[in-house]
């Protein structure tokens, strides 16, 4: 009778130690595996804002972040060689290699997603496109300039309608972007 005493573990409140220590491990391993990301961004945020554009005649450029763009490659370069591992192993067990798709869907992804340059001059906001031309917003055309809350991006919207151009806090100088915006935009301020 003893025995079964002591194997029920003790309780607090409605919950068993067990099951604390269990939650306590939960949360410390997300303190450890997320935290270390955070601070990496919020580093990489702080660097592209601390960050200057390129000046190119009478134009300002605003490329990705250097830093940011090693880690971009540093990914697609772990996910081809995922890929190729992938591929290999699906050779050699003589199944379908429908598995690649799947890192392949990923790195394009990637690729579509990455920020790209935005450009200003004395027409207007430019943003570099893969896909289609640039895409042009006129000084006297924008509607209206506004800062992502959850994002931190800064979006532009022109008077002619169509997706705005975002500005990804990622992109170096997003303060000085945004004094060209109102410098240019005459009449327009940023909204939070």
């Amino acid at each position: 009778m003893g025995t079964a005493a002591s194997a029920v573990l003790p309780r607090v409140g409605v919950f068993h130690v067990k099951d604390i220590a269990a939650i306590l491990v939960a949360i410390l391993l997300r303190i450890l595996v997320v935290a270390p990301f955070m601070l990496l961004f919020w580093w990489l945020r702080r660097s592209a804002r601390n960050s200057r554009p390129r000046e190119e005649g009478g134009t300002l450029v605003f490329p990705l972040n250097p830093r940011m763009h090693i880690l971009i490659e540093i990914v697609i370069l772990a996910l081809l060689a995922f890929t190729g591992l992938v591929l290999v192993e699906a050779i050699r067990g003589g199944e379908g290699s429908y598995a690649v798709l799947i890192p392949l869907a990923v790195l394009a992804a990637i690729l579509l997603a990455e920020p790209k340059p935005v450009s200003t001059d004395q027409e207007g906001v430019h943003l570099r496109r893969w896909l289609r031309g640039d895409r042009v917003i006129a000084w006297n055309d924008i509607a209206w300039v506004r800062r992502g809350k959850n994002t931190g991006a800064t979006y532009v919207k022109s008077r002619g309608g169509g997706r705005p151009i975002s500005f990804s806090p990622l992109l170096n100088g997003q303060g000085r972007f945004e004094s060209e915006v109102r410098k240019h935009a005459r009449g327009l301020d940023l909204e939070e």
